[in-house]
């Protein structure tokens, strides 16, 4: 591998980053909080050992003895070694979490993959992402004029696409092009249309939030992808972008300001944030089911999104009685659906699932709730591969659902 552009990548940890690296290969208080390294328990997937392994690359070419004979040729093997490790990892945020020395681990394993990225160790899974994102603005390979085909789908009756508008709602790509989460737009457009709100959906011009790209270390493609979507979200003077999906979310909240240098010019709500609000004004009434419900915090809405007792008042108003995972809120167990994983190991990601549904089951959950559709998806994959009986909802069909909107 190239000196030149080894050392040019690795230059990319920051100070306190070359710090926290330092720290955290010294400690293992969070190995055991890990999702992915407590199903695998593969040395390489705890979070100190992936710390190890950045540094001593880094060292390689930076460090004392570097600065005094030279830097050490960087390998092919270690890179992809490090690249295993990298993308063996929810991005669930629950080592900064539980980090006893604030450390900012989910900034840390970012950078990890960007340099992983630079390196052109991407795993082959990650870079076919990358490709079809590049080809289609979308994950999935999928034309862009289907992006709407969910409404013709699930018999939404009215579809609006307006040049101006006071709210958008960002579908987001897993809720488009899944079908399995087709009910969850149906569920928000039929909430939108019943409050009579002035709304629109992006159709075509909708990309990609830009969250893969970010994940397998592309910041560079993700910020063309930020500034295309504020452009067209601002060109029709919305005032509130709505979107279910937590990584849409998260990256629209706190990433875009930071990819594009400045501000958004309007609101940014996760629909469980909008429907709160609804249902406290009391501009929807819906029914108490009796059924038992679980709650699942989605990690990038929870932890790392800061949305963590809007859901828990919206089910106040929607189930009689509701179930609290013993991990949750901040300190909420992954359901394995983040981070990419699922190009990575498949396997992982669904056994990660099944230990919140075994949870959810021995407390007599019926429906398994939660508020992102890569949970959703998570779970539902892991309930048909272990044929376990429950229902998987999204909030949002719970709360059409007991407004007899499906």
């Amino acid at each position: 591998m190239a000196s030149k552009d080894t050392k040019k990548a690795l230059g990319k940890f920051t100070r306190r980053q070359l710090m926290e690296l330092d720290t955290c290969a010294h400690c293992a208080l969070c190995t055991e909080h890990c999702p992915v390294y407590v199903e695998s328990k593969e040395p390489g997937h705890a979070p100190g050992v992936r710390s190890s392994k950045a540094a001593k690359l880094y060292d390689k070419q930076y460090g004392l003895r570097a600065r005094i004979l030279g830097p050490k040729s960087v390998t092919d093997e270690e890179v992809e070694d490090l690249a295993e490790s990298a993308f063996n990892c929810t991005f669930c945020g629950r080592c900064m979490e539980i980090c006893p020395f604030g450390l900012q681990t989910h900034e840390l394993w970012s950078k990890v993959r960007e340099i992983v990225h630079d390196l052109g160790s991407t795993p082959r899974n990650v870079e076919m992402l990358e490709e079809m994102l590049d080809e289609s603005q979308n994950p999935y390979g999928l034309d862009p004029d289907s992006r709407l085909d969910w409404a013709d789908f699930t018999d939404l009756e009215e579809i609006p696409e307006k040049e101006k508008a006071e709210i958008a709602y960002f579908v987001g790509c897993t809720t488009a092009f899944k079908g399995a989460n087709h009910e969850v737009a149906f569920a928000t457009a039929s909430i939108l249309n019943m409050l009579g709100e002035d709304w629109t959906l992006l159709g075509e011009d909708e990309w990609c939030c830009g969250s893969p790209l970010l994940l397998a270390g592309d910041e560079h493609s993700a910020a063309e992808y930020a500034r295309h979507n504020v452009e067209v979200i601002e060109s029709r003077d919305v005032k509130r972008l709505v979107t279910g999906c937590s990584g849409c979310f998260r990256v629209f909240k706190w990433e875009y300001p930071k990819l594009l240098g400045s501000e958004l010019g309007f609101e940014v709500l996760h629909s469980v944030q909008y429907l709160h609000e609804k249902l406290e004004s009391r501009d929807l009434k819906p029914k108490r089911t009796d059924e038992k419900v679980a709650y699942h915090d989605p990690c990038e809405l929870s932890r790392l999104g800061g949305v963590i007792d809007e859901p828990r008042r919206v089910l106040d108003h929607l189930v009689e009685d509701w179930i609290e995972f013993e991990e949750h809120g901040v300190d909420v167990r992954c359901c394995g659906g983040g981070g990419l994983l699922q190009a990575s190991s498949n396997e992982i990601r669904m056994a990660i699932a099944k230990k919140r549904l075994d949870e959810a089951i021995a407390k007599g959950a019926k429906i398994l709730t939660s508020a992102c559709p890569a949970c959703k998806l998570a779970f539902q994959d892991s309930a048909r591969n272990y044929g376990l009986e429950i229902e998987i909802l999204d909030i949002m069909e719970l709360a059409a659902r007991q407004l007899d909107l499906i």
